[in-house]
C-alpha cells in the first residue's frame, strides 16, 4: 500500500506516494551517505528522466542501490576472509551412519576427526587441513532427523574418476541414486558431478570442476 510523504525539496513542499519498505530503505540509503531524506530525494530528482515521476524515480533508485550493494565485494564478505567451518547432517542412526560415512568419507581422502557415540556424532576433516569439518550427528533438540527439500552437501572432488568411485560406493553401501556421473554443463563447461542420498535421506553431491584432461582419473 502507497502512502503519501511530504517533503521539502529546495524550499518548495512536495509529496510522494511510495510503499513503506521503499521508503524505509530509502532512509536507510540517506544515512549511508550522509544525508537528509529531503536532500536525497532532491538529488534523485535532478536526474530522473522528464517522462518518469518523482516516485517512480525514487523506487527505480533504491532498487538500483540495493542491486548495486548486493554486487559489491564488500557486501557479500571478503573472500579471503571467510570460508566454511563445517557442515553438519543429521542422522537417526548413530551406528549406521556411521558405518556409511566412515566409507565414503575415506574414499574421498577425507581424515578422520572424532567420533563420540555417547553424544551420536562424529567429523571428518581434509587430509591437509583442520576445516571444514564434515560432520554427522543426532539433531540437537532430540527431535527426528530430517533432510531439508532443497538442501544438499556437494563435495568437490580432485578428478572425475574420484566422482565415479564414490558415488558408486556410496551405492553399494545402501546409499540411493539421484543422478549418475557425468557432465552437467548447464552449470558450466567442465562441471561434472552426480548424487546420491545417504541412509538418512540427505542428499550429497559429487563434483569435479576441471576439465577431462586436467584430472587424474
Amino acid at each position: 500500500m502507497t502512502e503519501k510523504r511530504s517533503l521539502s525539496i529546495r524550499g518548495h513542499r512536495t509529496s510522494i506516494s511510495i510503499e513503506e519498505p521503499f521508503w524505509l530503505e530509502l532512509k536507510r540509503l540517506a544515512a549511508r551517505n550522509g544525508c537528509s531524506v529531503a536532500e536525497c530525494v532532491a538529488e534523485i530528482d535532478g536526474v530522473r528522466d522528464p517522462n518518469t515521476n518523482l516516485s517512480s524515480a525514487i523506487r527505480l533508485h533504491v532498487l538500483a542501490a540495493a542491486q548495486a550493494r548486493a554486487d559489491s565485494p564488500t557486501e557479500r564478505g571478503d573472500p579471503s576472509h571467510v570460508t566454511l567451518s563445517h557442515v553438519h547432517l543429521g542422522i537417526a542412526d548413530f551406528d549406521r551412519a556411521l558405518r556409511f560415512w566412515a566409507a565414503v568419507a575415506r574414499e574421498m581422502n577425507l581424515r578422520f576427526r572424532f567420533e563420540d557415540a555417547e553424544r551420536g556424532w562424529a567429523g571428518w576433516q581434509p587430509a591437509e587441513a583442520d576445516r571444514p569439518l564434515f560432520l554427522i550427528g543426532r539433531p540437537y533438540d532430540g527431535g527426528p532427523a530430517s533432510p531439508g527439500n532443497g538442501a544438499m552437501v556437494a563435495f568437490n572432488l580432485g578428478s572425475r574418476g574420484a566422482v565415479d568411485r564414490t558415488h558408486a560406493l556410496a551405492l553399494a553401501l545402501g546409499g540411493l541414486d539421484e543422478g549418475g556421473p557425468g557432465l552437467r554443463p548447464h552449470y558450466h563447461p567442465h562441471y561434472y558431478g552426480a548424487y546420491f542420498r545417504d541412509p538418512d535421506d540427505n542428499k550429497i553431491g559429487l563434483a569435479c570442476h576441471q576439465p577431462e584432461e586436467a584430472t587424474a582419473l
